[in-house]
């Protein structure tokens, strides 16, 4: 009996002492296993890529697309993190691209005609609408009607190549005497029409139009657009080192076009988000206003979100370099690059080709 207790006391031990092996080894293979298991969710939730969007303006609705793909969660669906950042003027966004390789810039056509002519090595990659949202702008008790009605007016415009390009085009276009037009490059041609010091200002709608609309100041316009003037839109652009992640840049082409789509398809929901973004505030019906009136920009009757115009921006170099605002041509093979809009267009035509917002 004595033997046997002994014998069982020996197996309850060899048992346990088995037990605990096994739990150990589990608990180590289970501690081990975690921090890779942990990288790899990690490296699983963490962005494919981080981009800095610099604008050449303020953040308005005109930028409404991007607000509401970031706030939707758009971007990080799609491994992404974008941050927006507001500018003063083409150069700034030239700068910041400049300067990182994952800031990706907008600025008008022509300014990025003339900064890739002067050897910044930077390529445009979409659009931000697919036709240009220049007008026009006169006060209510100015005339304005016909192409004819700029003739002997003082026509105010701001410094540099986008607006006199249009300027240009739209006399030629229109055989207007240039003798008989008094164009006024200013640093503040919005206040001049104000103060009388010029009779009509060519601007865009979502700057110049925005400001009098937020300023409630009733106003006419002329469409360069209705009398043969289809200019080249602003475009997006990033350097060409930036080039070798076109996948990332597909994609987010992609996601602001769903963000757009998503910005029109509910006022009552989106309009809240996106006057919470702006800067200098607007008042929800005027932001409400403000995207009615750019929808035929943004994506006219069946055009795609961000496409490019090679027939513009060819013509548009084309005028830049007789009027020698280009002393020299840009190789628009290189310095447009439209592969990034065509994969885009392949892989996401649900969000890219509807025939608008």
């Amino acid at each position: 009996m004595q033997t046997a207790r002994r014998k069982g006391h020996t197996a309850r031990f060899i048992f346990g002492v088995l037990a605990g092996c096994s739990f150990a080894c589990a608990l180590a293979t289970f501690v081990l296993a975690w921090p890779r298991h942990s990288q790899s969710r990690g490296a699983e939730l963490r962005p494919a890529a981080q981009y800095t969007l610099k604008l050449n303006r303020d953040i308005s609705p005109a930028t409404a697309g991007t607000i509401i793909a970031e706030s939707d969660g758009l971007f990080t669906r799609a491994g992404l993190e974008v941050h927006v950042v507001a500018g003063s003027g083409d150069a700034d966004a030239f700068a910041a691209v400049a300067a990182d390789e994952h800031t990706i810039g907008i600025a008008s056509a022509a300014a990025f005609l003339k900064a890739r002519s002067e050897g910044l090595a930077i390529v445009a990659f979409a659009g931000c609408y697919a036709a240009s949202p220049v007008e026009f702008f006169a006060l209510p008790d100015t005339k304005l009607l016909l192409p004819s009605d700029l003739e002997g007016k003082r026509i105010g415009y701001m410094r540099g190549p986008e607006l006199s390009a249009v300027l240009y085009e739209f006399v030629s276009k229109n055989s207007l005497a240039q003798s008989k037009l008094l164009p006024i490059e200013s640093d503040d041609p919005l206040q001049d029409l104000l103060n009388r010091k010029i009779d009509v200002l060519l601007g865009n709608l979502d700057v110049e139009g925005q400001e009098l609309a937020r300023r409630n100041i009733e106003y006419k316009t002329l469409s360069p657009a209705s009398y043969g003037v289809h200019a080249a839109a602003a475009v997006y652009f990033v350097q060409e080192q930036a080039l070798g992640n076109r996948r990332s840049l597909e994609k987010l082409i992609i996601a602001t076009a769903q963000g757009w789509n998503a910005a029109y398809a509910d006022y009552d929901r989106t309009i809240p988000i996106i006057a919470n973004s702006i800067d200098p505030p607007l008042s929800r019906p005027l932001i409400a206003r403000l995207m009615d009136a750019q929808r035929g920009y943004l994506r006219p009757y069946a055009a795609r979100f961000g496409e490019l115009d090679e027939r513009r921006i060819r013509s548009l170099q084309s005028q830049l370099l007789r009027r020698r605002v280009l002393q020299r041509p840009v190789d628009l093979n290189l310095a447009v690059n439209y592969d990034i809009l065509k994969e885009a267009y392949r892989s996401g035509a649900k969000n890219l080709t509807r025939d608008e917002p």
